[in-house]
């Protein structure tokens, strides 16, 4: 029920791409590189208009939500618990999970350009599970690249993002274990309350000071 509820408001915000950039309707994820390049190219686009946080959020927004499983990432990392969480209560994880997702893009990619992204050196390769991995490199002034694999699996829209290998570490096993640990603490509660604070934490630093 909540991957359908999620998946269904993937064609609404693809109105929301049209409107605020980037890259118009040209979202491409009939392949994993496909998927990859539209994202990395979104976020040079919407870099590029500027703009306050919550400007670039809704630029932004409908792009993460069709190039990432944003259900299949939160529902996996809540696997051990996710059996007997109220319906309810998956709609707001999910729901702040996806808030915190795309805030994190707008907070984090601001000042990307078109020789951010190392050109993509594999892709398409499926493992034995049907999953393909995509790797390439983000470009740093004097410091070496940053590589990056995303690993992606097929759904019914197209070539999906469930993780990010960042020199080595793993997003999906950090956002496991922490979310394992809030959840310890104080239940489901407490987890959306964290990621809703995150969330509002990413708007206030993205903030000028005067």
């Amino acid at each position: 029920m909540v991957r359908r509820t999620l998946l269904a408001s993937c064609a609404a915000a693809a109105s929301l791409l049209a409107a605020f950039g980037p890259g118009a309707a040209e979202i491409a994820t009939d392949s994993p590189v496909a998927t990859v390049t539209t994202l990395q190219q979104g976020l040079i686009e919407a870099a590029e208009l500027g703009g306050t946080i919550e400007e670039r959020y809704r630029a932004l927004e409908a792009l993460i939500v069709a190039t990432h499983d944003l259900p299949y990432i939160a529902e996996f990392a809540l696997r051990r618990q996710w059996s007997g969480l109220a319906e309810a209560d998956r709609q707001r994880f999910v729901v702040a999970f996806r808030r915190l997702s795309v805030m994190t893009y707008a907070a984090r990619f601001q000042a990307v350009g078109r020789g951010t992204f190392r050109p993509i050196e594999q892709g398409n390769s499926l493992d034995a599970s049907g999953r393909a991995q995509v790797t390439t490199a983000v470009a740093r002034a004097d410091m070496p690249d940053v590589s990056l694999e995303y690993l992606l699996h097929e759904s019914q829209e197209g070539w999906r993002i469930i993780n990010i290998v960042a020199d080595g570490v793993s997003d999906l096993a950090l956002k496991r274990a922490e979310y394992q640990r809030l959840f310890a603490n104080g239940g489901i509660d407490a987890l959306v309350v964290e990621l809703e604070a995150q969330t509002e934490r990413l708007v206030r630093l993205s903030i000028p000071q005067k």
